[in-house]
């Protein structure tokens, strides 16, 4: 699962993970590469491409709170961040 994102890509999503964490202690890194990548893959819920970037973001329920959740690619259709949006 995380085979295919970059150990510099990698590292930018753990920064966000106890975040993530705190709304649901069980969830994992490979949840939040999951969860970037199936909302990643709904052209509705692309917001933006600043600098070649594509921005997604997509109301979901984690834990028992719906919060938003921001997914940036890069411009190489590379996940580079997950991290909830305030």
């Amino acid at each position: 699962m995380c085979d295919d994102i970059s150990s510099r890509n990698l590292k930018h999503i753990l920064k966000h993970l106890a975040a993530l964490q705190a709304l649901d202690h069980a969830i994992s890194l490979e949840d939040i590469v999951r969860l970037g990548q199936q909302i990643a893959s709904r052209p509705e819920n692309m917001i933006g491409t600043p600098g070649g970037r594509k921005t997604f973001e997509e109301i979901v329920t984690i834990g028992s709170e719906q919060v938003r959740v921001r997914v940036v690619l890069n411009p190489s259709g590379g996940l580079r961040s997950v991290h909830r949006r305030k």
